[in-house]
């Protein structure tokens, strides 16, 4: 085999790899554990996801913008009248703000995670899909995270979302609302809707 035709091999199959890569990435292959999360036997467990809503860039009255604060009360229009058991938040107050409004109309305490369980995410995400399935197997449970790929609280809501079985993007604009059905066998269903005033696509 000449030079020629080794670098035509080489540069197709280069080629035939860059394009199953793609495909996969396109067609929203995820990337969860292969040991797929199931809720306990003989029940189902919902897991409502969402982002916090609109932050203010400078501390005042609020952590929220007015924006922000009317997509709080959104959310309790569009989920307030569902079978909720449970809300976990960080304790951080743009995460605390978009959800008291709601736990406010159905009589719930907010369950709030303290900063040292965020630090190390994966182990996070982890240890809270097993206390939810413990403590609320069953029931309807929302958390509202964050999406930042970076530090403290940094991706915890594409880590739930990936042990819960989702598929292509995690929630990340203001307005997403993803509700997950884990039953106790078979796959997630998952329900990517929104609430409030459409959110830009590159919102931060």
């Amino acid at each position: 085999m000449n030079e020629t035709t080794k670098l035509r091999n080489t540069l197709f199959g280069a080629i035939i790899c860059f394009v199953t890569v793609v495909t996969l990435n396109c067609s929203g292959v995820s990337t969860a554990p292969s040991d797929s999360i199931h809720s306990p036997q003989g029940t189902t467990t919902t897991f409502i996801l969402i982002r916090h809503a609109e932050r203010a860039k400078e501390l005042g009255d609020s952590y929220l913008t007015q924006a922000g604060r009317q997509r709080a009360e959104a959310l309790v229009s569009k989920i307030g009248e569902m079978d909720i058991t449970a809300i976990y938040s960080p304790d951080r107050g743009r995460n605390r703000e978009t959800v008291q409004p709601l736990a406010n109309h159905l009589g719930l305490t907010l369950n709030l995670i303290p900063e040292k369980r965020l630090t190390n995410t994966p182990k996070f995400a982890d240890d809270f899909v097993k206390e939810v399935m413990s403590k609320h197997a069953g029931g309807m449970v929302v958390w509202v995270g964050n999406k930042s790929p970076v530090g403290i609280w940094g991706g915890n809501l594409e880590e739930i979302y990936l042990r819960l079985g989702g598929t292509g993007d995690a929630p990340g604009k203001y307005d997403d609302l993803f509700i997950i059905k884990v039953p106790d066998t078979g796959p997630a269903q998952i329900i990517k809707t929104t609430y409030g005033k459409p959110a830009g696509r590159f919102d931060q």
